[in-house]
């Protein structure tokens, strides 16, 4: 290994002498290699050459392979990520370091499940640290777990307290919940101590957007757009779709949202989100279930797109598919998007009692049928006798 590092310039010996530890700590609890500086690709390239030299040699050296995952991480490279530290924790599964990792991968893959799973069990290893509370608020706040996510985000600050991400984490899960006042405290704090203004104002419009304070909304809206040095994003103009079905202009909404719907700058999930709502409430029931589908091929059991399929359902008089839907959503945890969860079994509860009161009628009519269908009977007199 010597000879190999003279023949290294000064910027290679640096980062060869950083690799050179992932031998001698590989059984260390504590890691003491220093975060990976940000160089240009050629950098990230030449790394993984010489990390995969270490793993050439030493096929169980874990550090190695765990080295391995946070330089294909930085280059966005997740699935080979994810395989890394695979191996690193098939070698090592009592390492809170090589878990974190796991999580930072499967979270930047959209697997919020996995990536909680894997912080959860970073944390219980003694891994605690701003970056895992930071996974974990999001993962929960992307899987609707909202308390979850201002706990989590609470224990990120409680370490981080002028770490504007946190307060972002913490205003959006409170945005969800729709704390208002306290959502938008957060926010602007996050903002004041640097955050992106972009992040903020986003979340503030979309917050009073659902709770249907228009006016807050548009003025957050305009301090967006009159910090932007160039044309309004998509991302504004799917907000400037939403403000506009909420006040009546669903044409001026729906041209909008189909000149975004196919752009990768915007959630996919959300805009069919939006189209969903917009068609049912313009009692276009086909076009609402079709939204709600494709909403569910983005979030699988997603309650707000079954709700919506029971509804279309229960207005076709289709009672028992309804019901399904209906019992569906009951089936999944009560406590993930709780608030649609209670609606579901109050309205499953009604139709039920409707689709008795229905047949109860039904069986009424059917017998008042059967009596007007009877000839009446002659009565016999004793002279007939």
């Amino acid at each position: 290994m010597i000879s190999f590092l003279q023949q290294l310039s000064i910027k290679q010996v640096l980062f060869t002498f950083i690799i050179g530890s992932l031998v001698s700590c590989a059984q260390q609890e504590q890691h003491q290699i220093p975060e990976l500086p940000d160089f240009d690709p050629s950098y990230y390239d030449y790394s993984l050459t010489v990390v995969d030299e270490l793993i050439s040699e030493d096929p169980d050296n874990a550090e190695a392979h765990y080295r391995k995952a946070e330089l294909l991480l930085e280059q966005n490279k997740t699935n080979n990520a994810l395989a890394s530290i695979r191996r690193a924790l098939e070698l090592d599964e009592e390492d809170p370091v090589y878990h974190l990792t796991s999580a930072k991968a499967h979270l930047q893959k959209g697997q919020n499940r996995e990536a909680f799973k894997e912080a959860k069990e970073s944390l219980q290893l003694g891994g605690a640290s701003v970056e895992l509370y930071e996974i974990l608020a999001e993962a929960s706040l992307n899987s609707n777990y909202y308390t979850d996510a201002l706990l989590y985000s609470d224990s990120a600050l409680s370490r981080a307290p002028k770490n504007p991400y946190n307060y972002l984490m913490k205003g959006k899960a409170l945005a969800a919940v729709k704390d208002t006042t306290t959502a938008e405290a957060q926010l602007l704090k996050g903002l004041a101590l640097g955050g992106r203004a972009t992040d903020s104002y986003e979340v503030l419009v979309d917050m009073y957007m659902n709770t249907e304070n228009y006016q807050k909304a548009r003025m957050y809206m305009d301090k967006n757009l009159a910090q932007q040095k160039q044309k309004a994003s998509d991302r504004m103009l799917f907000q400037q779709a939403q403000i506009l079905r909420r006040v009546g202009d669903t044409d001026s909404a729906a041209a909008i949202l189909y000149k975004i719907k196919d752009n990768g700058e915007v959630d996919q999930f959300s805009v069919h989100k939006e189209l969903m709502n917009m068609y049912y409430s313009k009692n276009r029931y086909d076009s609402a279930q079709l939204y709600a589908q494709q909403m569910l091929t983005y979030r699988p059991g997603d309650k707000e797109a079954l709700i919506t399929e029971a509804r279309v359902y229960d207005k076709r008089s289709s009672y028992q598919q309804a019901i399904n839907k209906y019992e569906e959503i009951l089936a999944k945890d009560s406590l993930q998007q709780e608030a649609i969860h209670k609606i579901a079994a109050e309205e499953l509860d009604y139709l039920r009692r409707k689709v008795a009161y229905l047949w109860q009628r039904k069986q009424e009519q059917e017998f008042d049928k059967m009596k007007k269908g009877l000839a009446p009977l002659k009565p016999i007199t004793p002279e007939e006798q």
